[in-house]
């Protein structure tokens, strides 16, 4: 072979790709929506009236003309307090001419901003059914946690921890019954390792559901045990072995009130050389609308 050849390869011309290829492994849509109740929230914060059951029974009338005996309709306040959020990247001057093929970064950068903000949107709801809400009277607001009740800890029913289980969530189902929750728009909230301890669990303990766990991993079902079941890594883990926090809620229990919808805007900065601002402004918060309709479930993924 001439040895003429060895010197052409390193003037060998790589061919580059003309286009923003999106990272794909990430969150990228809105994965609660539908699943809650949506509200506009017209300044800095929403007090919502609520109107309490009637726990107790109609009382019989054992008499003509009789003494009327009122009762009191129990009632409750909780609020909204929405909070601000944003998003910028500046795009140097120069960037449209020193990408060479690539097209002006703007869209796809707004585009990244939009998945950014439709993960918040789920972790905002996360956060509300999980965290401290408030409640009570204004200027006397009271922080409300999720109660121990409306808990399923990592160990339930023994003493080791345990992933999810069908006992865990055969008591998420108790639970919600037992408080009379409606049995329509129920909701489970697990991440990847949760679904996958079931497959196990469920060909371990009961074959008669193996199908349909098989059908729900694999994106051919989402309706199992009366729950539609969404999966989002975006739940909090705690502590060492890594704890999740699931979530079991009925739809009209779980509340994001928007203050001010995503808006996006480009605009030049004089004072950074003219760099191109693209910015994603979003207002928003979360609650509970009732403790009842909200289920937490922890799952050790270390099992």
């Amino acid at each position: 072979m001439p040895s003429g050849v060895t010197t052409l390869p390193p003037h060998y011309e790589p061919t580059f790709n003309t286009n923003w290829l999106m990272i794909m492994a990430q969150q990228i849509d809105h994965r609660l929506a539908g699943h809650y109740v949506s509200d506009t929230i017209v300044g800095n914060e929403k007090r919502y009236d609520q109107m309490g059951s009637q726990s107790y029974g109609m009382s019989q009338i054992t008499a003509r003309a009789a003494v009327t005996e009122p009762s009191d309709v129990p009632t409750a306040i909780r609020w909204v307090i929405p909070t601000g959020f944003q998003k910028a990247s500046w795009i140097d001057e120069h960037d449209p001419i020193l990408l060479g093929s690539l097209p002006d970064p703007q869209s796809p950068i707004a585009m990244n901003h939009a998945i950014a903000v439709n993960r918040l949107k789920d972790q905002l709801l996360i956060n509300a059914a999980l965290g401290t809400n408030q409640t009570g009277a204004q200027g006397s607001l009271n922080p409300t946690p999720l109660p121990a009740a409306q808990q399923i800890g990592v160990q339930f029913p023994g003493s080791t921890n345990t992933g999810m289980t069908l006992a865990k969530m055969i008591e998420a189902l108790f639970l919600l019954d037992s408080n009379d929750v409606p049995e329509t728009d129920r909701v489970m909230v697990y991440a990847a390792k949760q679904l996958y301890d079931l497959l196990l669990n469920v060909d371990q303990v009961d074959n008669v559901l193996y199908a349909d766990v098989r059908a729900l991993m694999q994106g051919r079902l989402t309706e199992f045990l009366g729950f539609h079941w969404i999966r989002t890594q975006l739940l909090p883990t705690v502590g060492t072995p890594s704890i999740r926090s699931c979530i079991v809620y009925q739809k009209k229990f779980l509340l994001l009130g928007t203050t001010k919808d995503m808006t996006t805007r480009m605009d030049i900065l004089p004072m950074q050389s003219h760099a191109i601002q693209v910015r994603t402004t979003y207002f928003a918060g979360g609650t509970r609308l009732e403790e009842a309709g909200v289920v937490q479930m922890a799952c050790d993924e270390t099992q």
